[in-house]
């Protein structure tokens, strides 16, 4: 009786062991085997011009940030980061993902460096975890360039020399320039001339206080009037960009556009923010094995008294 008896209890202790191991199992999900999605969408049509503020938005539920990546005509397939297309190929601008697993971002598509190298064409954005590059999805739009155009002009440094250019449309002969304080007041107005392929090129010697003022390039023919904001740094201080690249198109903009930085991450595995652990679809159930165990180990203490 006694050896039946120990027989019995050998084979309990052995029936909860397994199914307590099994019910741990179901609980933490597998290692090798991370889950989890990356999504892109955007705003619109899918047709844009160069220089407009496009929205793109999705899911990342493998972990805390998405790097966004553009790719097309000219730049390197692993994709550079979408405001710097001379940045390190595969790296990309981060941005941060909500606690419910989305991701938003507005792109002002007049801010990016490098944007004389976009041309008419076709252009893919990739969205990747920072952590996983394997995780990944891209979504297509259409980017056109303008036919009237400056390239951007941001900082330069009292005393500096400032050239401005760009093109306008066939047609045109001139184009002018005014500058502009905060309070829309004219300080200064250029007037240069259009060549026969249509590029303009304008300099002039920085003579105004430290602040941030408006440069409007328009001609009456033209019915799109271009603005940048350009800010004047005080002396000493080392100002980004002095002088603006040939003439090989950047965006139009009928608005000044706020300056917008996102850091620039290179997308190497293990550099990623503390990554999302989703759970097993078996927790629930482990939950109630596990409370099973415990009301029996319960009730045979309970008949052993």
């Amino acid at each position: 009786m006694i050896s039946l008896n120990r027989d019995v209890f050998r084979l309990n202790s052995w029936f909860y062991s397994v199914v307590l191991l099994l019910a741990v199992i179901s609980i933490i999900p597998p290692v090798l085997a991370q889950e989890g999605t990356v999504t892109i969408s955007y705003r619109g049509a899918g047709g844009y011009t160069i220089g407009d503020v496009i929205t793109f938005d999705g899911r990342n539920t493998v972990s805390n940030t998405t790097l966004l990546k553009i790719t097309g005509p000219g730049l390197p397939e692993a994709g550079v980061p979408v405001y710097n297309l001379e940045g390190v190929p595969g790296s990309g601008s981060a941005v941060p993902v909500t606690a419910d697993g989305t991701w938003k971002f507005v792109w002002y598509s007049a801010n990016i460096a490098g944007i004389e190298e976009m041309i008419t064409a076709r252009y893919t954005l990739i969205a990747a975890d920072s952590g996983n590059p394997a995780k990944t999805a891209s979504t297509s739009i259409l980017m056109k360039k303008p036919e009237f155009y400056v390239n951007p002009v941001r900082e330069a440094n009292p005393g500096q020399y400032v050239e401005l250019s760009g093109s306008a449309q066939q047609g045109v002969t001139y184009v002018k320039i005014d500058i502009t304080d905060s309070q829309d007041r004219v300080l200064h107005t250029f007037i240069t001339p259009v060549s026969g392929t249509g590029s303009f090129n304008y300099g002039f010697r920085v003579d105004i206080q430290p602040g941030q003022y408006m440069v409007t390039v328009s001609n009456p023919s033209i019915e799109n009037t271009l603005t940048r904001v350009f800010t004047v740094v005080s002396p000493g201080t080392s100002a980004t960009v002095v002088t603006t690249p040939p003439v090989t198109g950047t965006p139009v903009e009928t608005a000044p556009v706020p300056a917008v930085s996102s850091p620039e991450v290179t997308t190497v595995p293990g550099t990623s923010a503390t990554p999302r652990v989703p759970l097993s679809p078996f927790t629930p159930l482990a939950g109630l094995v596990i409370s099973g165990l415990i009301f029996l180990t319960c009730s045979v203490g309970k008949k052993k008294h």
